[in-house]
């Protein structure tokens, strides 16, 4: 599949399209929102602007890309609503929040949630209404819509709500939908837990699902089970970040309100992942996930940071830095990467309260595999190394390359994109096993590897080689330790427990 998603990649269209069909509204009766213009601003990529949804009780505003060619953009409003076409269907929890660390509104998955549906009908029902008993779901937020055209899969009606001024580590209930009085349509109650403030926070950590979706939901099977807070993904979730359909598909093995309300993880679990190059930075691959963003910054849900437990999470897509030339990022990399350069010294200058840093971007920055000498990775090492070195980053996660592996303490070289020097540093693990069809391991050795490396086989077949279909991993962080714990998903386990333990690092505050 390797070479048929290149090629399909390489064909793929920019979508450039202006905004249209935008509208601004009152607050709703509920006083669930307040939004300003929906014209956030003319620069390319969306903002610096007013934003077009502020979310009632946040110190932030959002826009999105204005060049997505999303479509129809409105605030919740009373308008009618089908019973079977409005029926919201894979509705996702999410994080938003600003992407200024220590600014009003910074992004906190321990007081903020957002969440995001689809119906099959374009109406503005934007409400969820939500509580601490399912039977008391007494407090109402509003959120927006909008369309995102059809491309190589087909047109989608977005719904998405941002709430803000929950309480750390408590479980709340809710649903999402909305419309007129008497005549509203809602979800199947669900439920998640927000991120504690303290204490030892267990997260799930995994890449690269794009072709194999059983496997991608075993994984989720397992983050259900071993109970991890948030989940983090550095890309790769579909093969094909156009085709909606890719989406859907992955979307449904991990939400089932049809199963007696026993959902797997989608709108259970915070998930906030970054773009790789399969989502290939398209209108899909953004209307489908809620990651931090603000109306103050261009190119939103590029990039990312929270604080999370004793961890800073840094997320940054990589797909314009890998395009640098000689050294000279294009214009959107170069702000992703002033961006990056603030952020990290703020999370540097926080260590007392936030003692680990953790960045998750896509591309294999020091890979024994597939693409370890490719050029676009090379341009990212070149770039975000220095950085990482600069800030004492203590843990890089990447995905690109099919496989587990995990580097020595690394500092970059001279030249960045080259060689690096070993004996004290970040340590580098790829993660990329959650569904995508394996690569093999060590194809391209250095001595820059710490020898703790993990193939798996393809698809739902045992293998003589390897006795894993796929990889996943937790991130457990403590106020003086961080261990990830790397786990080989088994063909016929049920159970992380019945899976094979394949590396553990731990990491002291420093």
């Amino acid at each position: 599949m390797r070479l048929n998603s290149s090629l399909l990649l390489s064909l793929l269209p920019v979508l450039a399209f202006a905004c249209n069909g935008s509208s601004s509204a009152a607050p709703d009766e509920d006083g669930g929102t307040s939004s300003g213009s929906s014209s956030g601003g003319s620069s390319e990529g969306g903002g610096p602007g007013g934003g077009f949804y502020t979310p009632k009780g946040c110190d932030y505003s959002f826009q999105p890309q204005t060049n997505l060619g999303f479509q129809n953009l409105a605030l919740d409003d009373t308008g009618a609503v089908s019973s079977t076409k409005g029926v919201p269907t894979r509705v996702r929890l999410g994080l938003g929040g600003g992407v200024v660390k220590g600014g009003p509104g910074y992004a906190d998955p321990a007081t903020t949630a957002a969440f995001t549906w689809e119906t099959d009908e374009a109406n503005h029902a934007a409400k969820v209404k939500y509580g601490t008993s399912a039977s008391a779901l007494s407090n109402v937020q509003t959120g927006y819509t909008w369309t995102v055209p059809a491309s190589l899969g087909p047109a989608i009606n977005m719904h998405e709500v941002h709430v803000c001024g929950l309480m750390p580590g408590t479980t709340y209930y809710y649903q999402v939908g909305g419309g007129p009085s008497g005549s509203e349509v809602w979800s199947a109650t669900q439920s998640f837990t927000t991120v504690p403030s303290s204490g030892s926070v267990t997260f799930g950590v995994f890449g690269d699902a794009r072709d194999v979706d059983t496997v991608w939901q075993s994984v989720h099977q397992r983050m259900k089970e071993l109970k991890v807070a948030l989940m983090v993904i550095p890309g790769d979730i579909v093969d094909l970040g156009a085709n909606e359909t890719e989406y859907q598909t992955w979307l449904n093995e991990i939400w089932d309100p049809s199963n007696n309300g026993q959902f797997i993880t989608l709108g259970q679990t915070m998930i906030v992942p970054i773009n790789g190059n399969h989502e290939n930075d398209t209108a899909d691959s953004f209307a489908n996930w809620a990651i931090p963003a603000d109306a103050q910054h261009q190119y939103p849900e590029t990039y990312a940071s929270f604080d999370a437990g004793s961890v800073h999470f840094v997320l940054v897509d990589d797909q314009q830095i890998s395009q640098t030339v000689n050294g000279n990022p294009p214009p959107e990399a170069q702000m992703q990467l002033k961006w990056l350069d603030a952020d990290l010294a703020a999370a540097n200058a926080d260590r007392k309260n936030h003692p680990f840093i953790v960045v998750l971007s896509h591309r294999g920055i020091f890979s024994t595999s597939y693409h370890a000498h490719d050029g676009d990775v090379l341009a990212v090492r070149g770039q975000l190394a220095p950085l990482f070195d600069k800030y004492k980053v203590d843990l890089a996660v990447n995905g690109h390359d099919h496989e587990y592996e995990r580097s020595l303490p690394l500092h970059a070289g001279n030249p960045a994109t080259g060689a690096p020097v070993t004996g004290a540093g970040t340590q580098y693990i790829i993660n990329a096993g959650a569904g995508a069809d394996p690569y093999a391991i060590n194809s391209a050795p250095a001595s820059y590897s710490s020898g703790k490396q993990q193939g798996f086989c393809g698809g739902g077949t045992m293998c003589t080689q390897y006795p894993y279909i796929g990889i996943y991993s937790t991130l457990t962080a403590t106020a003086t330790t961080l261990t990830m714990t790397v786990y080989g998903l088994k063909p016929s386990s049920t159970s992380y427990m019945e899976d094979g333990m394949v590396d553990s690092l731990t990491i002291m505050a420093q």
